[in-house]
């Protein structure tokens, strides 16, 4: 608690590390309303969360079908899916950087093989965050993935053998027993997806586009403080984003709470 205290207190005060703490009361806070840089950060922040939330759930729930679906092999299949998790998160942002190279990298390669012209991914302000969030959906769909096996093999055989006796077929079952019965799961990864998504760093901070179209809420912050040394202000923003998360999350437990059925 020591440190959360702390920040909440330099948020008040005007705090360099070269001269002692000044107060200023809410002005750090007010700075926030006209701040232009933040806006477009946090607009950043917000696609960067809702693509990997949706995007990367839905390709995760089609994986884990798949894989819940094989009789043999299945352990494997977790394995290789999940070792993209395993691995560091500046790592794969390097990997992935040379992959998006617009003059050698391979996808620009592969790409010339069926005639598509040289696309320049992470240096175009357009594809750049694109190119991020495809990256970061490849690196976390293997822990969303096993989540939802869990949630797949939770759920009782019987329910499939009387929609299978009363002649549902495969399509049926998984929208009427398969997509209801995995809600908590569901809800489960929504609320940290989200909060996992506003906390990006690593992975916009390695595979930076230009004119800051890949500068997310924590980057900006991350250079106030480190960088211009203006450590009142982004304990602000830091305790701006904490209301942000904080807020979403209780509106997601309260729909959640309201729309609650007993299967």
């Amino acid at each position: 608690m020591i440190p959360i205290i702390y920040a909440f207190y330099i948020s008040f005060h005007e705090m360099d590390f070269l001269n002692p703490p000044a107060f200023v009361g809410l002005e750090n806070y007010k700075r926030l309303i006209g701040d232009t840089h933040l806006y477009s950060s946090l607009i950043v922040t917000v696609k960067f969360a809702v693509s990997t939330v949706f995007i990367g759930g839905f390709l995760a729930l089609v994986f884990a079908l798949l894989i819940n679906s094989v009789k043999r092999g299945a352990a494997v299949l977790r394995t290789i899916y999940f070792l993209p998790v395993m691995t560091s998160l500046v790592a794969v942002g390097v990997i992935w950087g040379w992959l998006y190279q617009p003059r050698f990298g391979l996808l620009n390669e592969v790409l010339k093989i069926f005639g598509i012209g040289r696309q320049m991914w992470l240096s175009s302000p357009t594809t750049a965050l694109p190119s991020a969030i495809a990256a970061s959906i490849w690196q976390g769909m293997g822990f969303t993935i096993v989540i939802f096996l869990a949630g797949l093999q939770g759920i009782p055989q019987s329910f499939y053998e009387a929609a299978e006796v009363d002649g549902a077929n495969s399509l049926q079952r998984t929208m009427y027993i398969t997509l209801p019965l995995l809600r908590p799961t569901f809800i489960y990864l929504l609320i940290t997806g989200f909060i996992t998504g506003f906390q990006v760093f690593d992975q916009l901070y390695v595979m930076s586009g230009p004119l800051n179209s890949t500068r997310g809420f924590i980057e900006l912050l991350y250079t106030r403080a480190f960088s211009y040394y203006q450590m009142g202000r982004a304990s602000a923003m830091a305790f701006l984003l904490f209301a942000i998360i904080v807020t979403l999350t209780l509106i997601q437990f309260k729909i959640v709470s309201r729309n609650q059925v007993d299967y």
